[in-house]
């Protein structure tokens, strides 16, 4: 019974391990199998199941023809959480004359089944059914004591389970919007050693400007102390700090911002698995923040194909004319590209322009290469 438990719990954060659990229970009350499915019959959709020990084939053919049977009619209005052994809804007689019986259960040899609702939001149940065959009978008192028992814990590591698969959804999507930042963003613990990068920052590191492992690290040993200072004042709760630092090959500047996190933010970043974060850095790298594409201010703010080209070549900081020239076209119809982009982007000329573009630029567009 503990070694069951255990798989029960783990299998919360380790769905492979079901099976097993599954056909443990089955063993534990002299079962055939088990399987654990979420479905919703009104979709006629299966999102998941685990099969512990019973024929993968007969449950396709219940996924494609079966799911709404005698078995799952009788278990509709019953609560979550209360174990239904099948003899007590459908006598065995009665369930033999139906299709269900004939195509699933039969090939089987499985005549009976304790069935429990572990979970219920509208038509989508999340259900778990151990199957016994008609040669072993119906389910005896002690058996059903064993489920009954067993029941608040797979209810609890269900429950488990969607938190992780949520949280692990919420961290692949955060971390794959940082990823689409052109800044630096490295997450630092207590004692400073990096606890994420995202892929801006692993670039940096790449081209030997940064170093990441196992703490964060410049190419340059004075500016290194810097950075060092900044991280251990920000945290010793200070206000962290700023500093600048030449890339690796003195081709550019580079802008490196450190801060302490606050409480919410740390539990945030716990949600998202990242425990114990303490600090960050945000590293600008001006070349990498590339001025909003096309496509971009198309979508933002309706901009026509060719007002946004215009509104691309007249922020590079050029004159309206050399804008003209750049784009092969007169003078008068950048102009009138100009008034209308104005007034879609609510901006007063081309500064402001320029300077909402390079705010857009933080984020890469679409398909840009790392």
């Amino acid at each position: 019974m503990e070694r069951i438990l255990d798989l029960i719990y783990d299998a919360a954060g380790r769905q492979d391990l079901w099976p097993a659990a599954l056909a443990g229970i089955a063993d534990l009350t002299g079962s055939e199998g088990g399987v654990l499915f979420g479905q919703s019959v009104a979709a006629q959709q299966v999102y998941f199941d685990f099969n512990g020990r019973l024929s993968q084939e007969c449950n396709q053919v219940y996924q494609d023809r079966h799911m709404q049977n005698l078995w799952s009619m009788a278990m509709e209005d019953k609560p979550v959480g209360r174990v239904v052994v099948s003899d007590d809804v459908v006598p065995l007689r009665e369930l033999e004359r139906s299709g269900f019986y004939d195509e699933v259960l039969r090939p089987q040899g499985i005549g009976h089944n304790a069935m429990i609702a572990l979970a219920a939001r509208d038509d989508f149940r999340v259900a778990f059914n151990i199957c016994r065959s008609r040669n072993r009978g119906e389910f005896e008192a002690s058996d059903q004591k064993t489920i009954e028992m067993l029941a608040p814990h797979l209810r609890r590591s269900v429950t488990l389970g969607f938190r992780l698969t949520g949280y692990h959804a919420l961290r692949n999507a955060a971390f794959d919007v940082i990823d689409q930042l052109a800044d630096g963003v490295v997450v630092m613990g207590p004692r400073a050693h990096v606890l994420f990068a995202n892929q801006t920052s692993c670039s940096l590191e790449a081209e030997g400007t940064l170093r990441l492992k196992p703490s964060m690290a410049t190419w340059s040993s004075p500016h290194s102390r810097r950075l060092g200072d900044l991280v251990r004042s920000a945290l010793a709760g200070g206000a962290g700090g700023t500093m600048s630092l030449p890339a690796v090959d003195g081709t550019r500047l580079l802008t490196i911002i450190i801060v302490g996190l606050r409480s919410q933010e740390v539990a945030m970043l716990g949600g998202a698995f990242i425990r114990n974060a303490a600090c960050a850095a945000f590293v600008i790298d001006p070349p990498r923040r590339a001025r909003a594409s096309s496509h971009q201010l198309m979508n933002a703010y309706g901009l026509t194909k060719a007002e946004a080209r215009v509104a691309v070549a007249a922020s590079s900081g050029g004159t309206t004319s050399e804008a003209a020239t750049m784009l092969g076209l007169s003078a008068n119809t950048v102009k009138t590209h100009l008034r209308r982009v104005f007034a879609k982007t609510d901006t007063r000329g081309q500064a402001e322009l320029a300077a909402l573009l390079a705010t857009i630029g933080v984020v890469k567009s679409p398909g840009e290469a790392s």
